[in-house]
């Protein structure tokens, strides 16, 4: 369960973000339509889905009894010390992504994530392998898009 302050913090900056994407992808001009929705129409749904979790969280928060704020972290570490190393670990992944490529490399992040935030390693592992896999498919063969596969290759 998230503490109640929590969601509500990050269900606000959730819609905050979403209102900055969804005002930005009203700025978006292409000098030739190639589809009805034009260029805004990717950010525009991400917008939306942002809103969506954002206002989730906030009914989430404001709902119930504020609960005591609990970490499964060492004593030692600061109070957000799961989401600093969360940030450090995905400056690392854009380290790591042109020289292990995008398949290892999301793999290996999603698992090391996985683990900080309580998962079990075998488990994250499958996961993050499964996920990796998708996303490139998503990407390459979805959307086109060009994708360190190995360290040895470019994917179409």
């Amino acid at each position: 369960m998230i503490p109640r302050r929590a969601s509500l913090v990050a269900g606000l900056v959730l819609l905050v973000i979403a209102l900055g994407v969804g005002v930005e992808s009203t700025t978006f001009v292409v000098a030739f339509p190639t589809d009805p929705l034009g260029p805004a129409g990717f950010p525009l749904l991400a917008a939306i889905l942002l809103a969506v979790g954002g206002m989730a969280l906030l009914l989430q928060g404001g709902m119930g009894e504020a609960e005591p704020e609990e970490s499964s972290l060492p004593s030692g570490w600061p109070r957000g010390g799961r989401v600093v190393l969360a940030c450090l670990v995905f400056l690392g992944y854009a380290l790591l992504l042109p020289v292990l490529g995008f398949v290892p490399a999301t793999a290996l992040v999603f698992t090391f994530l996985a683990r900080l935030f309580g998962g079990g390693l075998l488990p994250g592992a499958l996961v993050g392998v499964a996920f990796s896999v998708t996303l490139f498919a998503l990407f390459v063969w979805g959307l086109g898009l060009a994708l360190p596969v190995w360290p040895l290759g470019v994917a179409p």
